[in-house]
């Protein structure tokens, strides 16, 4: 994904991968949607333009398509390293039961929070459902310096507040029959946390990009950011990018929901001419060194259990900590992209009004109808305590 952070450390690997092999590497960057649609297009298609392919749930499409990866596993031992419940369905993905592919990051959306701003409102950043979390909000109103507010989050990026709704919601996303379904009650709940929020940020709240939310956190302008954690810690920690430096931290997602887990993967097409020399790139790039490695040069988020417990893990008390608690408790969607982009794209229409919350209910599960749920991921689902009945 082109973001600054898993594109960046791929490109790292690429001098001395080649210089080892003789192989020759070509990356191929994409903004997140961008990246799904030319993945899972490659595959459908059997173009077999890429040996190498990292992704998600989102490409479910194309999991036919992709090499099974037991054999390389089993032949190196792989996967003894990793944070337990990343190694699982889930956040591995695997098809007809078997695995397709290995992670490389895990990240989680967060609460990054100004301690600075906190201390000076004389107010605690604790709480635990997003009651609390609203009440600690009306605390700070008031009392933050001016043109500084409470919260900020990435309501312009369209499919960002649809972590959002995951965290506020707390019940099941595909039904009993195997559909995908919300439980209505709770979904026009999280939907009207989601709405709530707006009104503690900055007067374009709305329009918003990943960016320019992370530039008002960064400038001091506001007391919390909603972000992941990937995209904002080196930043955050650069007096030449950051006012924050010192005095940010990451805290717990409030409940009943769950904190949306990004645990990118690397998968090797089916059609590659090179699935050796492609398992070989997924090795140097996911394993602990690298991990931590990476976590510290450009803020991707580790896999490894062992990047936590490194020595190094004390100089980022604020963050590394909660990070992995928060990686612990997250999950992964059970969604093609298809049927995200419904979800997110409904919300937006709510956001701005365009529908209430008890019609954005019922389009998802009008549109939702059409879209067959793959078994790879009703297995997810069940395996995340996502599908009603399981």
């Amino acid at each position: 994904m082109a973001s600054g952070t898993y594109d960046v450390a791929a490109k790292s690997l690429v001098p001395d991968f080649q210089a080892v092999t003789g192989d020759t590497v070509n990356i191929d960057t994409a903004a997140w949607a961008d990246l799904n649609q030319k993945n899972v297009t490659d595959l459908v298609t059997g173009t077999g333009q890429y040996d190498v392919m990292s992704g998600e749930w989102w490409i479910v499409d194309g999991f036919p398509y992709l090499r099974p990866i037991d054999d390389y596993v089993a032949r190196d031992d792989f996967g003894k390293d990793y944070i337990p419940n990343l190694f699982q369905p889930g956040p591995s993905n695997f098809y007809q039961g078997k695995r397709l592919s290995v992670p490389f990051s895990a990240d989680c959306i967060s609460v990054i929070y100004n301690q600075a701003l906190f201390d000076q409102a004389g107010v605690s950043p604790q709480w635990d459902d997003w009651g609390q979390f609203k009440s600690v909000m009306d605390q700070l109103k008031g009392k933050l310096p001016e043109d500084t507010f409470p919260h900020v989050f990435q309501f312009g990026a369209p499919e960002q507040p649809g972590a959002l709704f995951l965290a506020a919601y707390g019940g099941t996303l595909i039904a009993a029959d195997n559909t995908y379904k919300v439980e209505p009650g709770k979904a026009v709940d999280a939907l009207n946390v989601i709405k709530d929020l707006v009104q503690y940020g900055p007067p374009n709240a709305l329009s918003l990009s990943i960016d320019e939310a992370t530039a008002v956190f960064l400038q001091g302008k506001a007391a919390v950011l909603l972000s992941w954690p990937s995209f904002v810690r080196t930043v955050a920690d650069d007096p030449a990018q950051s006012q924050v430096v010192g005095k940010w931290a990451v805290g717990p997602l409030p409940g009943p929901g769950f904190p949306l887990l990004s645990c990118w993967n690397h998968f090797i097409s089916s059609y590659s001419k090179n699935p050796d020399v492609g398992w070989e790139w997924i090795k140097a790039y996911s394993n602990p060194q690298r991990g931590t490695e990476f976590m510290v040069k450009y803020g991707v988020g580790s896999p490894y259990t062992a990047t936590y417990e490194d020595p190094i893990a004390k100089q980022h008390a604020y963050d590394w900590p909660q990070t992995a608690a928060n990686v612990a408790r997250a999950k992964p969607v059970p969604y093609s992209n298809d049927v995200w982009a419904i979800l997110y794209n409904n919300i937006g229409d709510f956001l701005t009004g365009a529908a209430t919350a008890d019609e954005v209910v019922n389009r998802w599960h009008d549109q939702w109808s059409r879209y067959p749920v793959p078994d790879s991921l009703i297995d997810s689902a069940v395996g995340q305590g996502l599908k009603a009945g399981s």
